[in-house]
């Protein structure tokens, strides 16, 4: 079931409205209490990253709470998420991918971590470069721009993936050293 950005953003918000500790055994902070969700997603969504292949990293700004989505906040992470491998090509990327990215990033910032920076380790695939892949699915996600496979310091895999899971954007699977998240259809895995 794909849900529509309205579904997402309520989900996403009920999640940040959340009371209690989280399976990923990170509290929401008093400051998620006091915002809302509503106010969580009108807030500026800045992304800060690192390329695990080459070693680049960047802070976008993918949304201004004054102006809305950023055209150039949107072509700059297209961007950092394309295909270092296959000859840097890029893709128009699913927007809620980038929400989805934000919200861990930022519920990790609100949890008092000090730099939860997301390193990117996959975004797009190239489908040359996906049938290389170990393991990919042939169809993956990734060669449609929907899906990332993330690390985010001082988070555990299987944290990242419970805070993901909480967003309800789309599938989830935890791997020991990272984190898939794509805005597929709901559903959960663990790989290896």
């Amino acid at each position: 079931m794909q849900m529509d950005r309205r579904s997402f953003l309520k989900t996403s918000a009920a999640a940040v409205a959340y009371t209690a500790v989280g399976s990923a055994g990170i509290l929401f902070p008093d400051e998620a209490y006091a915002l809302g969700g509503h106010q969580f997603w009108q807030r500026d969504r800045v992304i800060e990253y690192r390329r695990a292949d080459n070693k680049e990293t960047g802070r976008i700004k993918i949304f201004d709470r004054n102006q809305g989505y950023l055209k150039s906040g949107y072509q700059q992470a297209c961007w950092a998420l394309r295909d270092v491998k296959d000859g840097n090509s890029m893709a128009r990327m699913d927007v809620q991918l980038f929400n989805l990215m934000y919200a861990i990033q930022e519920w990790a910032r609100m949890a008092g971590k000090s730099n939860p920076l997301i390193t990117i380790n996959s975004g797009y695939r190239t489908r040359r470069h996906n049938s290389k892949v170990e393991g990919a699915a042939l169809n993956s996600l990734h060669i449609y721009g929907k899906a990332a496979d993330i690390v985010v310091r001082g988070i555990e895999p299987w944290q990242v993936a419970e805070m993901a899971k909480h967003f309800n954007g789309g599938g989830v699977g935890m791997y020991n050293s990272f984190t898939h998240i794509d805005t597929g259809r709901l559903r959960e895995w663990k790989g290896r």
